[in-house]
């Protein structure tokens, strides 16, 4: 066998990586629409899988919403046959309208995690790329987010694996080119009136021209958040467990004010919705407000009661949460409460 170009070397080190940090798996689902990502990762996985002992299963979900799309899933299967692979394939009944990137997205997901469950596959592999990672941190920073949303998507969040993060989208064409293996270009990859196609032809590029490894930098970026993330909901964690009195109705704020505002704000979250909030409903201006009136009663320890009076949020229609001289309690809300404006202290 000839040697491996430096470009499909240096892609198959990124791989494995992946695949360790995974566990690693030992039978994937391997996740290919016949475009260049996925038909990338597919082909670098079969160059890995006799040396990492990994049995592959090539999935398609074909939409149905392109006269192109059958063409495409048949040349999914004879890859598929040529590479000695089994092969799986379903069609989808989605209809266009509103908001059918996401529902396309929903029965993608469930369609393969079927298929990984009847083909006994540990790990499921997309083909997203650093590129898809940038315009999904952008995404969410311009619709306003935390440092969950500046994570972007997880390389492992099981049974979900992105091998290719570290990849741009341009080199995934290149690596197809080098292994020979033929791809499809999806028109809908080209329609600006989804957002995440002019975040990709009008915002990446012009970035780009100001650092050309705009992806790989956005993609350190998200891995920053995605630890800071993984290490403040930890701590928040251990907080709430050690302030629990009793059932989980009340919370200790005891020396609460001492510890760093992000870390506070998500014991507050936390205890929220372990009361069942919705906590993607829940504004942010509400937790502001229960952590203002939190580090005002610490400030005001030793006052009189008239000073230290309990305050009170509804939370949901059935749900409240009340800060005394107790803690943090959550109760029942009177019927057809409405979460406050937040209040200045």
């Amino acid at each position: 066998m000839p040697p491996r170009h430096p470009t499909i070397a240096s892609a198959l080190g990124q791989v494995r990586r992946s695949l360790r940090a995974a566990g690693p798996p030992r039978r994937i689902l391997v996740a290919c629409s016949g475009g260049a990502d996925s038909t990338a990762l597919l082909g670098l996985l079969r160059l890995l899988a006799r040396d990492a002992e990994l049995e592959l299963v090539v999935a398609h979900v074909d939409h149905g919403l392109r006269r192109e799309s059958a063409d495409e899933a048949a040349g999914v299967a004879r890859m598929a046959a040529q590479m000695g692979l089994v092969g799986v394939a379903t069609r989808l009944s989605l209809t266009p309208g509103s908001g059918l990137p996401a529902r396309a997205r929903e029965a993608r997901r469930a369609a393969l995690q079927a298929f990984a469950d009847g083909h006994a596959c540990d790990a499921i592999a997309l083909g997203h790329t650093a590129t898809d990672q940038a315009e999904t941190l952008l995404m969410h920073a311009a619709r306003g987010c935390g440092l969950e949303g500046l994570a972007a998507m997880r390389p492992w969040e099981a049974p979900w694996l992105r091998p290719l993060l570290g990849l741009s989208r341009s080199l995934t064409r290149e690596l197809c080119d080098r292994m020979a293996l033929p791809f499809v270009d999806d028109p809908t990859n080209s329609d600006e009136e989804q957002p995440r196609v002019r975040v990709r032809e009008r915002v990446l590029p012009l970035l780009r021209a100001g650092n050309p490894r705009v992806e790989q930098a956005l993609v350190c970026l998200a891995t920053h958040a995605a630890d800071a993330e993984e290490a403040l909901s930890a701590w928040a964690e251990r907080e709430e467990a050690a302030r629990r009195r009793g059932p989980a109705t009340c919370w200790s704020t005891d020396d609460l004010h001492v510890l760093p505002r992000a870390v506070r704000t998500r014991v507050v979250r936390r205890i929220c919705g372990l009361g069942g909030a919705d906590l993607g409903a829940l504004r942010a201006a509400v937790i502001e407000d229960i952590d203002r009136a939190v580090m005002a009663r610490a400030a005001a320890l030793g006052g009189t009661d008239a000073v230290l009076r309990p305050h009170v949020w509804d939370l949901r229609p059935g749900l409240r949460v009340r800060l005394d001289r107790q803690g943090l309690t959550l109760a029942q809300a009177a019927p057809g409460a409405e979460i406050p404006a937040p209040r200045n202290h």
